[in-house]
């Protein structure tokens, strides 16, 4: 397992050995590299699903009428 940098978010992930050469083609970097620890996000992030408001639940009061 090697420990790589993902490109656009910075956050380090695991991949198996076999594997890293297809993750460094597509622009990722190896922890170890010196260049890839220092170097700021290049692009932001851009959220793709709106934020939803919370649903509240609503406390349901029962009334009685007395006859």
């Amino acid at each position: 397992m090697v420990k790589l940098i993902n490109k656009r978010t910075g956050s380090s992930f695991w991949v198996a050995d076999e594997r890293v050469e297809e993750y460094k083609a597509a622009g990722h970097k190896l922890a170890a590299s010196p260049s890839a620890a220092q170097k700021p996000i290049e692009e932001p992030i851009e959220e793709t699903q709106e934020e939803k408001p919370k649903k509240v639940a609503k406390k349901v009061v029962k009334r009685t009428v007395k006859k």
